[in-house]
């Protein structure tokens, strides 16, 4: 058997054993004490893969643009489409007034690649139909101008979160200040939708980077202009804000341990390698049974700490980071989001919170209302959750042991919305580092 160095004493690991008691596995922290056993424990656990089925992108709140390339999920492209709108109040130019200037500006809110010291292209293009009020999922797109309107080279090497601007291209500026003038376009949005159904969002995939597009005041044209009489230019701003938008993403996994994912709802053995990319719907799974068969052994035990690691993951860059946290959904056979009776999905709640709660009938349900993020833990490039309720909910009382998916997520109070879908954030992992660490007490008969 192995053994490890404990308080300068070296204390035989049992767990290598398959004689040993099952209800004894582990390492003994106190091999003196003949009350009380502390034990610690590892059970691997393994993992699939999913391709999440039904992916809605509309209103996001961004668009991720451009293009990320690896060896494992692939090509990844994204094309952003956003209607525009106008402010009821905003001034239009009196009929004399001449054209300055007309810009596109861009809130970018992030950057991604391995390599952001080249600058990375945006562009705009206009629609050739209309966004409808529908829902639009990640494999939707609408036709536009191959030509771009606005087109620009951005170093975001210093900062990959600011406002870039760009001019526009000539005859559009001067189309769309003529028509501003006129004005008939511009009565309201609907009318507006008459002249422009919408743009689209594009970036250079052969760049490899992506870049994530904030929908708001910020993003859109800016047409600047002086009446007569005046020293200093006007603006009239036509911009993205509270506007339907939606992303498009073409993932072809071609040749790359993911290329057997072909149908939404089905898990997949990709290998000995697993992995999670935003933006596409591409989940991990995580089979718990595992857990199971251990608590089927035990007897008289109180588990002190249990906590899942994740990691340490593939390596990452500073511009190229995994996502900060995710959330553990419950799951089953059908490889979907599990729900309460009220439609509200579950997932593992914090550690130290109730992970069941009484309804008015008196029946148990799984609670809802503090989920756990597991956060990712850049020193150790690994994810980590305390889970040491969740285990005793399962262990003590009665709440079903349930499969895990797991997605990229933000707590609310970080305000930025789902952030599975605001970039091409992803990462992979070796299946044996997918563990959960147990450290629990036995406790033993007089």
């Amino acid at each position: 058997m192995p053994a490890k160095l404990v308080g300068g004493l070296f204390i035989t690991l049992s767990i290598a054993s398959s004689c040993s008691d099952p209800s004894t596995l582990g390492l003994d922290l106190d091999p003196n004490n003949n009350q009380i056993g502390v034990f610690y424990t590892e059970i691997p656990l393994s993992a699939s893969m999913v391709l999440l089925d039904s992916f809605i992108t509309t209103n996001a709140g961004s668009m991720v643009v451009g293009g990320l390339n690896d060896d494992f999920f692939g090509k990844t492209e994204g094309i952003g489409f956003s209607r525009l709108a106008i402010s009821p109040t905003g001034i239009r130019p009196d009929e004399n007034a001449v054209l300055d200037s007309v810009k596109f500006n861009f809130q970018v809110e992030t950057v991604i690649g391995d390599d952001l010291s080249t600058p990375k292209t945006l562009s705009v293009h206009l629609l050739n139909e209309r966004i409808l009020d529908t829902i639009y999922y990640n494999y939707d797109r609408l036709d536009f101008e191959p030509e771009p309107i606005a087109t620009g080279s951005f170093n975001f090497s210093a900062s990959q979160d600011t406002i870039v601007s760009v001019p526009m291209e000539s005859g559009f500026s001067q189309f769309i200040f003529d028509e501003l003038k006129k004005g008939d376009a511009f009565r309201d949005v609907f009318t507006l939708r008459d002249l422009i159904p919408g743009i689209a969002f594009q970036g250079n995939t052969e760049e490899n980077a992506s870049t994530s597009i904030r929908v708001g005041n910020s993003t859109g044209i800016v047409i600047y202009y002086k009446n007569q009489g005046d020293t200093a230019s006007r603006g009239y701003l036509i911009s993205t804000a509270q506007s339907r938008n939606f992303n498009y993403v073409n993932n072809d996994r071609s040749g790359t341990p993911t290329a057997v994912i072909t149908q939404p709802g089905q898990s997949y053995d990709v290998g000995n390698r697993v992995g999670i990319k935003s933006n596409v719907g591409l989940v991990m799974k995580i089979d718990t049974s595992p857990i199971d068969a251990f608590l089927d052994t035990l007897q008289n035990v109180t588990f002190n700490e249990i906590t899942m690691e994740i990691g340490p993951v593939g390596n990452h860059v500073e511009t190229n980071r995994p996502p900060l946290s995710m959330l553990m959904y419950f799951t089953d056979e059908t490889n979907s989001f599990l729900s309460n009776s009220m439609g509200r999905l579950l997932t593992v709640q914090q550690d130290g919170q109730a992970q069941l709660v009484s309804e008015e009938n008196g029946d148990l349900e799984p609670a809802t209302d503090i989920p756990a993020y597991m956060g990712y833990n850049s020193n150790i490039n690994t994810y980590r959750q305390r889970m040491t309720s969740y285990m005793n909910a399962v262990y003590r009382q009665g709440l079903q042991r349930n499969d895990l998916i797991l997605t990229p997520a933000a707590p609310p109070q970080q305000g930025s919305g789902d952030i599975f879908k605001k970039s091409f954030r992803g990462f992979t992992v070796d299946q044996n580092n997918i563990k959960l660490k147990i450290y629990y007490s036995k406790i033993r008969a007089f």
